[in-house]
């Protein structure tokens, strides 16, 4: 069957599917078919890893849960595709000039498509960026993708919200590509989540994980998830990754290199050119169906997708109702009911530590970090103890001191003026212990009360384990005895304001780190509990 051919039974096809879904009318028939038609791409390559032509449909054999499916329709030729780019564009990517070389690469692979493919481009961060459409234009100069000056990641909404918009593509074969250096720290769907989207889409997705050396050797041991800064867990990138190209018959690529991101470029781009085009009809779609495609060629690699279906397409993935954005209604961070705003006042974030459930790092006892944290009644305590001078690798790969420091933090991202307090209760022996804001990858503010020396210090650290302080130990007025103390930030422009018991205790200039989240942190042996933790944004 020719390619004509196969596109218009798969038209009809389509149609005759749509029907089953028009209301019935009275004494009217009702047309229903259970004829599904279900295409998979298929690249086979020998030992070389050159691509193997001129196979023919009885050269291979489809498997369903086991079972031998009849090819309906077989093509070898060369179609148009649909191409989705998905390219993180947020601060990190400046690093190094990482954004500019990344679009330079890019460009062989936009070029080179034909006037029948769609190539579409969409930037993300921590937010998702539009979904458009290449002109012929942009095609022969691609457009520069500018960074907000966000940092973080929205991996997991940026690729489901890209899979929503492929839907209306044209083109039966769809790929899409997702290239980004950052951890997906900021997501409102789950890694289940997307799987089973990924599943049960068309579009091959084909991941670059541009990490730096150390970034690496972290994250290919193989733990299922990483510690971020603040303590808290994300899934494993690399090995995500892997599995969002596998189950969608794609690869993955780690490159280390400008060469070695070409190359990769350049392997998506032949393995989308050198496909086989399998199609079939499954005989139910309301499950995942495990999918095997064999060929009777000894020696010989085949790349194809794992898995269709989805199993549960009602409690899947939901956008929202005007647009392909992952719905916030149907997938709240676990901190959202913890958050109040309306239009005629400030965005509050009030947490009061009654609900294990709101996100915050909820650990036990770390002998790699000799510290805990989790919730108590009506407080959240953090406890750093001494375990001796040990070495730990950090999140970002590098090898730092983990001596006297314990940090925990949550909540929503504050990337505009805010004013944060809680009460703070320290227990001998007395560390160095406060509220920590603008908790981001590069660093941290930190607002260290001492109650059993009457004094407070701000300072700003990094995760190598360097700390400097923007002012000094002080010394100030307070109710020594007391346990109880409330400790206020407020951050206005470049203006950083400390508070303790709502009388300013000191006040400076700095925009080392300009946003980030807020939290707590213990420094020195001991432990401290907060409680009744309120952050509002500043008009």
């Amino acid at each position: 069957m020719d390619a004509k051919s196969f596109f218009l039974v798969l038209g009809w096809t389509l149609l005759l599917g749509w029907l089953q879904f028009l209301p019935a009318q009275s004494q009217a028939p009702v047309f229903v078919t259970s004829a599904n038609l279900q295409s998979i791409s298929v690249q086979v390559t020998d030992k070389q890893g050159n691509h193997v032509k001129g196979l023919s449909a009885s050269d291979f054999t489809l498997l369903e849960d086991g079972r031998p499916q009849k090819i309906a329709f077989f093509e070898a030729e060369a179609q148009p595709v649909s191409l989705a780019i998905l390219i993180d564009s947020g601060r990190s990517m400046d690093f190094g000039g990482k954004l500019d070389r990344a679009r330079a690469l890019l460009g062989p692979l936009i070029h080179s498509s034909r006037p029948e493919d769609e190539i579409f481009l969409m930037p993300f961060t921590d937010r998702v960026g539009p979904f458009e459409a290449l002109t012929p234009e942009q095609r022969v100069e691609a457009p520069i993708v500018a960074s907000p000056g966000y940092r973080g990641s929205a991996v997991y909404d940026a690729l489901a919200s890209a899979l929503c918009h492929m839907r209306t593509a044209r083109n039966a074969r769809q790929a899409v590509v997702v290239i980004t250096d950052g951890l997906d720290e900021h997501s409102r769907l789950k890694l289940e989540q997307l799987i089973e989207l990924v599943r049960s889409s068309s579009p091959q997705v084909f991941t670059i994980g541009l990490f730096n050396q150390p970034e690496y050797e972290v994250y290919r041991q193989r733990h299922k998830t990483v510690t971020l800064v603040g303590l808290r867990e994300i899934d494993n990138p690399v090995i995500v990754f892997d599995r969002l190209a596998k189950e969608s018959g794609a690869e993955s690529f780690f490159p280390s290199s400008d060469q070695d991101f070409k190359k990769a470029l350049d392997r998506i781009a032949a393995l989308l050119e050198a496909e086989y085009t399998l199609a079939y009809y499954p005989q139910r779609i309301d499950k995942v169906r495990k999918i095997e495609v064999k060929v009777n060629r000894g020696g010989v690699r085949i790349s194809a997708r794992r898995s269709v279906g989805s199993e549960n397409p009602v409690e899947g993935v939901h956008f929202s109702a005007t647009g392909c954005e992952v719905s916030a209604k149907d997938h709240p961070y676990p901190w959202a009911s913890k958050v109040a705003s309306s239009p005629s006042s400030p965005v509050a974030y009030h947490e009061d530590f009654l609900d294990p459930k709101s996100g915050w790092p909820n650990r036990p006892f770390d002998s790699n970090t000799c510290s805990s944290s989790h919730y108590i009644a009506a407080g959240y305590e953090l406890n750093k103890r001494d375990c001796g001078s040990r070495r730990l690798r950090t999140a970002n790969g590098e090898v730092a001191t983990a001596a006297d420091t314990v940090i925990a933090a949550n909540g929503p991202f504050w990337a505009e003026n805010f004013r944060a307090s809680a009460l703070l209760e320290t227990h001998d022996p007395a560390p160095a212990a406060g509220m920590v804001f603008d908790l981001m990858e590069d660093g941290y503010y930190a607002f260290l009360l001492s109650p059993a020396n009457g004094s407070f210090t701000l300072i700003k650290g990094r995760w190598d384990g360097t700390r400097s302080a923007i002012i000094p130990v002080t010394s100030i007025s307070i109710d020594r005895p007391r346990k109880l103390h409330k400790l206020t930030v407020e951050r206005n422009g470049e203006q950083i304001t400390l508070l303790v018991d709502d009388q300013e205790a000191g006040h400076v200039r700095d925009t080392t780190f300009p946003y980030g989240l807020v939290g707590f942190g213990v420094f020195g042996e001991g432990r401290e509990i907060v409680h009744d933790l309120l952050v509002e944004a500043i008009p």
